[in-house]
């Protein structure tokens, strides 16, 4: 049997049921995972509980959870072999799609049973770890004024509809922001680690989560119609042909300013504000995950 311990937050997303979870803990350990299960009570103790069950000697750690608890866990985990295993029990879920994991928690939990532990790059927003992207725009924007109960009670319904409310009254500031010292203007920036955004949808598609680089997606449009059209095309995989939409590959971007314009990761408010250095930590994290594309 493997020792494991899976990390769980009670709260995160739609709520994850006690029997559904007991049903997860089964098929994990059929699986030949001996573990125990060790819920979050507040902000940081995804850390916490990853680092003692490092110090116990686990081989891998289960997160069940929305993506800021996965990355939570991740911080515990740079820089050691123990594995991470990702159970999608939050909002998003991004990065179910990125390790290319079935969406459903319970066929999740059955096919990390059988997945090799592959290394994945971690960014650093200024020292603050991140798995999936940080971004400054209308995104960032919605997320530092999110309504967290409209959240929690419609998931990334509840998120749609704050960024609708933000749209009608956005102000679109030009974003400077320097890729390997470059200079450039945007009104949304994106630094990716992975290819896929918000519910899944494909917005970096060169970018791949082991290869050393960072995806810089520029956005130029300015207003809520060239805003809107962006995001229509982002759904149907039609916005890098457009003209107001650059991508760059690059190991250090610094977003500069306007002074103030906030910076989200991995879809949360982590109170970081332009400007920013976003970077490759040296250290990477072992994850059970498929080898894609």
């Amino acid at each position: 049997m493997r020792k494991a311990v899976l990390i769980y937050n009670p709260s995160a997303g739609q709520r994850c049921s006690a029997s559904r979870r007991d049903r997860v803990l089964s098929l994990l350990r059929r699986g030949g995972f001996d573990l125990e299960a060790c819920p979050t009570r507040s902000p940081g103790d995804a850390t916490t509980l990853t680092r003692e069950a490092v110090d116990r000697g686990v081989e891998v750690v289960f997160g069940l959870g929305g993506d800021g608890t996965l990355r939570e866990i991740s911080v515990g985990l740079m820089g050691t072999p123990v594995a991470l295993g990702i159970l999608p029990g939050g909002t998003g879920n991004v990065l179910t799609f990125a390790l290319g994991l079935p969406r459903d928690i319970e066929e999740a939990a059955a096919a990390l049973c059988d997945l090799p532990a592959r290394p994945m790059d971690v960014g650093l927003c200024n020292s603050t770890p991140f798995l999936m992207m940080a971004s400054a725009g209308l995104d960032s924007h919605t997320v530092a004024h999110l309504n967290g109960d409209l959240k929690g009670s419609l998931g990334v319904g509840g998120v749609v509809l704050q960024g609708l409310a933000e749209w009608l009254g956005y102000s679109y500031p030009v974003i400077e922001v320097a890729i390997d010292d470059e200079v450039h203007e945007a009104t949304l920036v994106l630094v990716a680690n992975i290819a896929h955004y918000g519910g899944g949808y494909l917005i970096a598609p060169e970018a791949r989560f082991d290869d050393g680089v960072l995806d810089v997606m520029l956005f130029k449009g300015r207003g809520r119609r060239s805003t809107l059209s962006f995001a229509v095309d982002v759904t149907m995989e039609a916005h890098q042909h457009r003209s107001d939409v650059e991508f760059f590959r690059s190991r250090h971007v610094a977003i500069r300013g306007p002074s103030g314009v906030p910076v989200q990761i991995d879809g949360d408010d982590k109170g970081h504000s332009a400007p920013v250095e976003v970077r490759l930590a040296r250290e990477k994290v072992m994850v059970l995950g498929k080898l894609l594309g």
